[in-house]
């Protein structure tokens, strides 16, 4: 397995890196990495693919990579209405035009992700390009969920307005993940699970299927982020921002300037000054705006945690088993005492959280799941290390196994 990271590119004042690391079974993992201060965006994809080859893999050794190389599995944050990975390859791209239309409603995101796949496409015209998308996980909210309750628009959207969710890779592979670590059925669980980072979401999942998510039309809706402001009243960007509803351009994407504020500069770092959550709090005791940026993420949180534990708990008599509560992401995969201050919240249903498995949380990929509350807890809490690189593999895969038949 084959894995990069590029990061500061076309990011001002930043040097453009990439690091590759490539695992192979019974051997240590080789790393290596290129910085380049000219590099532009359009060239990324290209440098992997030489980095690749230059590796002492035993996959190219008589090979290119780009020979051996059968698909790309792309993460597509918004994939609007569809319900299975979209495949796309040399005279099969229709596709494409249509998810760029679907980036005014994931502009941080899909805009970027379609250049990205076109660079692939140029790149490794013999291989399939997977697009994953993060909505699919949620295809089976009930409609009375997804629906928003507004008169349809004068002009027809390219896709309807109702709420779609978002970090629905992350979703997959976390019920996978913990189904195998509770040797139950994906499609008997249920679960709460919180996918905490700069972007943050909650998502109820019952019998295994989503049932409700906190982020809606837009990955914007829902839980305070980073720099997202999350739900707030709809009127306040206007009274913030008269000029809300002004066109501005956003690497090369015209955006809202009402929208591109919400996303760029709200969240806890327009409470406190910065976003990084371990920032936060380890200030708590020192400064009333990180005390207070903390209790707004948390205040949030219960909101959706609450919510969701009625909606799975009181959904029939006698209530159905509750397996846990899951936490992942940066913020929930790291911050001990965000996750022990919830369950301090869930005392009165009997959570009881072990301090020294908090601390510790999950650490391992080998064994990402663990839990963090008491064996006595009539509620369970678990932490646990996502992988939306692996699930997008794994559902790639699926896919062109389904095509080869």
């Amino acid at each position: 397995m084959a894995m990069s990271l590029a990061s500061s590119v076309a990011t001002k004042g930043e040097r453009p890196k990439i690091k590759l690391t490539v695992h192979e079974e019974h051997q240590s993992p080789q790393e290596s990495e290129e910085a380049n201060e000219d590099m532009a965006y359009e060239q990324v994809f290209e440098r992997i693919i030489t980095l690749l080859e230059k590796s002492s893999s035993k996959y190219f050794d008589q090979r290119q990579a780009r020979d051996v190389i059968a698909a790309v599995a792309h993460r597509v944050v918004h994939g609007g209405t569809e319900t299975e990975p979209m495949n796309i390859y040399p005279g099969h791209t229709q596709g494409l035009d249509k998810l760029d239309v679907l980036s005014q409603f994931a502009p941080l995101h899909n805009h970027r992700a379609v250049q990205v796949i076109k660079f692939c496409l140029k790149a490794l015209p013999g291989a399939y390009q997977i697009l994953c998308f993060d909505t699919l996980f949620h295809s089976t909210l009930p409609e009375h969920i997804y629906t928003y309750p507004l008169t349809a628009p004068s002009i027809p959207p390219p896709i309807p307005l109702r709420k779609y969710g978002a970090h629905g890779l992350s979703y997959a592979y976390i019920l996978r993940t913990t189904a195998k670590h509770l040797n139950k059925r994906e499609d008997e669980l249920n679960l709460i699970v919180a996918h905490l980072g700069s972007g943050a979401s909650v998502c109820a999942i019952k019998d295994g299927k989503s049932i409700d998510t906190s982020m809606g039309l837009t990955p914007l809706e829902g839980i305070v982020g980073g720099t997202r402001t999350g739900s707030i009243d709809p009127v306040l960007i206007f009274h913030h921002t008269p000029s809300a509803s002004e066109t501005v351009d956003f690497n090369g994407f015209p955006v809202a300037k009402g929208e591109m504020i919400m996303n760029k500069e709200g969240g806890i770092q327009a409470v406190c000054g910065t976003s990084n959550f371990g920032s936060i709090t380890s200030q708590l005791s020192t400064s009333h705006a990180h005390r207070l940026a903390y209790d707004i993420f948390l205040d949030r949180l219960l909101n959706y945690v609450g919510a969701y534990l009625l909606k799975i708990l009181g959904s029939a008599s006698p209530p159905p088993p509750l397996h846990g509560i899951v936490f992942s992401g940066g913020i929930g995969e790291k911050s001990a005492e965000l996750r022990a201050d919830v369950g301090k919240h869930l005392a009165w249903l009997g959570c009881s959280v072990d301090d020294r498995a908090n601390r510790e949380g999950a650490a391992r990929r080998d064994s990402p799941v663990a839990e963090i509350t008491t064996r006595e807890s009539r509620v369970k809490m678990f932490v646990c290390l996502t992988d939306e690189e692996t699930q997008s593999a794994a559902m790639a895969l699926e896919t062109i196994k389904e095509k080869d038949h």
